[in-house]
């Protein structure tokens, strides 16, 4: 009995060592697997970190423009409240000025009636003048 003994045996240990190393097969492809999938994770969280640092970088670019259109802006609201203060202290009012041109007056109905200059008069009708010679 004991050949019976040990063929039993070996029928019963053969299917436990297969048995063994398919177990050990699936563990070593998913084992692989898992590493694929990890440094897939790894490239991109790589990626990720570029491109948010890309956006910082594009975010602090963006925040300087506003900043300088910002104080393109207020210099500009300083400009005109320095136009209306003097056209209310009683400056020289280029806007009737233009009108006046518009109209057909010359160099010295401008110094008289409105009291500018006669450069600022001659310039006045060099640059509105033509454009009402060009219409």
């Amino acid at each position: 009995m004991q050949g019976s003994e040990s063929t039993l045996f070996w029928f019963g240990l053969v299917p436990l060592i297969l048995l063994l190393l398919v177990l050990l097969v699936v563990q070593f492809i998913q084992d692989r697997q898992r590493r694929e999938l990890l440094q897939q994770h790894q490239r991109e969280i790589e990626t990720l970190k570029q491109t948010v640092s890309a956006l910082c970088s594009s975010a602090v670019g963006v925040d300087k423009r506003v900043n300088r259109l910002e104080r393109h802006g207020r210099d500009l609201e300083e400009r005109q409240e320095n136009i209306e203060q003097s056209n209310q202290q009683g400056e020289p009012p280029y806007s009737d000025a233009i009108r006046m041109v518009h109209a057909g007056a010359g160099p010295e109905k401008l110094v008289s009636e409105l009291g500018i200059s006669r450069d600022a008069a001659d310039l006045i009708i060099m640059i509105h003048g033509m454009k009402q010679e060009d219409a």
